[in-house]
This record gives structure tokens, C-alpha cells and sequence, in this order.
């Protein structure tokens, strides 16, 4: 079987370093926050060229923690992809604040500058797009669009840490961005994890008390908050991880870049867009229709290759939603895309014997599989 995501080859490079690593901070006995989650912070701060870094329990809480900290709440409303996975909205929801689905691009799939326009409405708070499958969106349009309306722009970078829109750092956009450190991310740790990145030492502190319950001192609580604090053994792990992050992040492109020259005539591949530097959190192809995508996805299956669907269905329309969303504009692109995309395996360290055989797999059925639907 061809793995989806090869987490333990990345593990196995980083195993040695990784143990050590480990070892030192359980005979530390200090396990939650500590000098190496500050070390952590610090590091990923100049990674992405912000003053200020605050590590958290997982992206979803990172977004939250924003979220409480900024005061949007009951009354508000924030713009959000149509096209993403439920955490972005949920987390919207969590605050009390209304999550507005908007459409997306139906080349990058991340959120549609028009679409948003028409969706903004006298409640309207803040915007999070989401810089979806490791390519940002079209931040210099999009903050435009926020300075017109006085809206709070916060960037989803739970799926592009590493990659890049004219040279400026994901996470860096807005007054600020969050990530995911889930295991299958560019910058994966070996559990949960998440971080906000911003320039504001204001909104920074705000998160910290937040992570914390709301703590202004011991046992002084002035405001709410969550119990959302990276562990020490995530922060060790995630640094070791760091010294070749930028390494992993190229052997994604090369992966990719093989994937498009071999099938870029029988499938439509990720669009990059000019200016953007893709970290590839997943490799998303569109097949023609949603019975080709599932002709597709059976024939692999039967040849030991694993495919997935980001995302089956729009936001808006999930069951969890209903009782939070309001209104969102008409999203058709969101539509379509959720009944064609189908992701293919990819990880920095899929050997090339397993990228040969997704290929073949695929042309394959694109001799074979697509006759079978035409003559059905």
C-alpha cells in the first residue's frame, strides 16, 4: 500500500535527534509552556518575520484564542471559505460570532475577492482566508477589500506554513495568522499543536492569557479563556523538525513537480499562482465530474493506492452548522469543487518508486476508466 501521507518515513529521518530530544525534556520534568516552547516561538517568529510568536494546544484553539482575544463575539460576523475544512467556521462559531460562507477561486480554491465583497454587510467584523492545500491567497487584493470596510483580516496558515506569496512568509499576512502543527502538516509534530503569529505585542499578550484561562497572575483571572498550552515534548519535536524544514518543503515541490509534468494531460492539476511559492500541504486534482472522481478514486484503491477528498461538502451545509450560520452568498464554485477534487498521495519523503506507481495507476485509468464511462 502507498502511503497517504508517509508520517513514520519522516519520523524514521528525524528519529535519533528526535529521542534525544525528547529524553532531555522528560528528565527536565518541565512539560507544559517552558523555555523550549519560548525557543520554539522565537524561532517561528523570525521564520515568518513577525515580532511575536504564541504557541497553543492545536490550530482550531489558535484561531479561537483570536478570535476572544479581538472581542468578536455574539452580534458579529466573520467572512470565511465556503471550501475549507469545518475547523475555520467552527471556530467562529465557538465565540458566539456568525460565520459568513463565501465562495472561492476555481483555480487555487482559496477565497474569492468578489465573492467576498458581496457577502460584507453591516455586522461584519473580520475576514479568514484560508491559504488552503499550502498556497496563500490573494492577501494584497484581500487586505485592499478589509481597509475599505475597516475588517479585521486574520490568515487560516494551518496548511501552508512554509510557502510564500511574493516573498512574504504564510502566517505574516493581516493583523494575524495561525497554524496548525498536526502530524500531517509541512511542519507536522507528533501530536497536536498550534501558533498565532502577529506584530501587534498587545493582541500577543491578549493570546497568552488566554491559552491560560484568562490569567493576569496566579489564580487572577480578568477575562475568559481556554486551557490551550503547547507541551514542551511538541516544541522539542517541532525544533528538531525545523532543521530541515525548508529542505521538506522543496522535496514537496519536487514531488509535485513531478506529478504535473506526468499528468497534467489527463487530470487538472493545482494551479500555483503567480507569486506564490506552494508548501503543498496536500496534492488536489479535479477530475470532470463527480462519477470520475469516484471511477478514479476505486480504481487506485484497487492497486493499493489511498486517495482522499478535501472537501465533500460546502461549510455552510454541514449539520454542525445550521444553527450558526445566518446567511452566505451563492457559492456554485464551492459546489462543483466539492464533487470533483481528489487528493493524491504526497509527503516530502514519498519515494519516487511510490510517486511511479500513483502515476501509472492514474494513466491507466485514464485509458481504461474513463471508456468505462463513456460507454455507460
Amino acid at each position: 500500500m502507498v502511503p497517504f501521507v508517509d508520517v513514520p518515513a519522516t519520523m524514521r529521518v528525524h528519529g535519533p535527534a528526535l529521542e534525544a530530544a525528547l529524553a532531555q525534556v522528560i528528565r527536565s520534568g518541565a512539560f507544559i509552556n517552558g523555555p523550549k516552547v519560548q525557543e520554539l516561538e522565537l524561532a517561528l517568529a523570525e521564520r515568518v518575520g513577525v515580532k511575536y510568536a504564541v504557541a497553543c494546544g492545536s490550530g482550531t484553539a489558535a484561531e479561537q484564542l483570536l478570535l476572544m482575544a479581538l472581542e468578536i463575539g455574539p452580534g458579529d460576523e466573520v467572512a470565511v471559505p465556503d471550501f475549507t475544512f469545518i475547523a475555520t467556521a467552527e471556530a467562529v462559531a465557538a465565540v458566539g460570532a456568525t460565520p459568513v460562507c463565501v465562495d472561492v477561486d476555481p483555480l487555487t480554491f482559496t477565497i474569492d475577492p468578489d465573492s467576498l465583497r458581496a457577502a460584507i454587510g453591516p455586522k461584519m467584523r473580520a475576514v479568514v482566508p484560508v491559504s488552503i492545500f499550502g498556497q496563500p491567497a490573494q492577501f494584497e487584493v484581500i487586505e485592499a477589500i478589509c481597509r475599505e470596510y475597516d475588517l479585521l483580516l486574520l490568515e487560516d496558515a494551518c496548511q501552508s506554513l512554509g510557502a510564500s506569496r511574493h516573498g512574504r512568509a504564510s502566517g505574516a499576512f493581516g493583523v494575524a495568522g495561525f497554524t496548525s502543527f498536526y502530524p500531517s502538516k509541512p511542519l507536522g509534530g507528533i501530536g497536536d499543536g498550534g501558533m498565532v503569529f502577529t506584530d501587534d505585542e498587545l493582541l500577543a499578550e491578549r493570546v497568552r492569557s488566554r491559552r491560560e484561562h484568562g490569567h493576569e497572575g496566579r489564580h487572577r483571572h480578568r477575562v475568559l479563556g481556554l486551557n490551550s498550552r503547547l507541551d514542551a515534548l511538541q516544541a522539542v519535536a517541532l525544533l528538531v523538525k525545523l532543521r530541515t524544514f525548508d529542505e521538506e518543503v522543496e522535496m514537496r515541490n519536487a514531488a509535485a513537480r513531478r506529478y504535473d509534468e506526468a499528468l497534467s494531460d489527463v487530470l487538472a492539476i493545482p494551479h500555483i499562482a503567480e507569486g506564490n511559492h506552494s508548501s503543498y500541504a496536500q496534492y488536489t486534482v479535479r477530475a470532470e465530474s463527480a462519477q470520475a472522481r469516484s471511477s478514479l478514486s476505486d480504481h487506485l484503491l484497487t492497486r493499493g493506492i489511498p486517495t482522499a477528498v478535501h472537501y465533500p461538502q460546502p461549510v455552510h451545509t454541514q449539520a454542525s452548522m445550521q444553527s450558526y450560520i445566518e446567511r452566505w452568498v451563492d457559492t456554485p464554485v464551492t459546489g462543483e469543487i466539492c464533487s470533483t477534487v481528489v487528493s493524491l498521495p504526497l509527503s516530502a519523503y514519498i519515494s519516487k518508486t511510490d510517486q511511479d506507481r500513483v502515476i501509472a495507476a492514474v494513466r491507466s485509468w485514464s485509458a481504461v476508466g474513463r471508456a468505462a464511462l463513456s460507454s455507460s
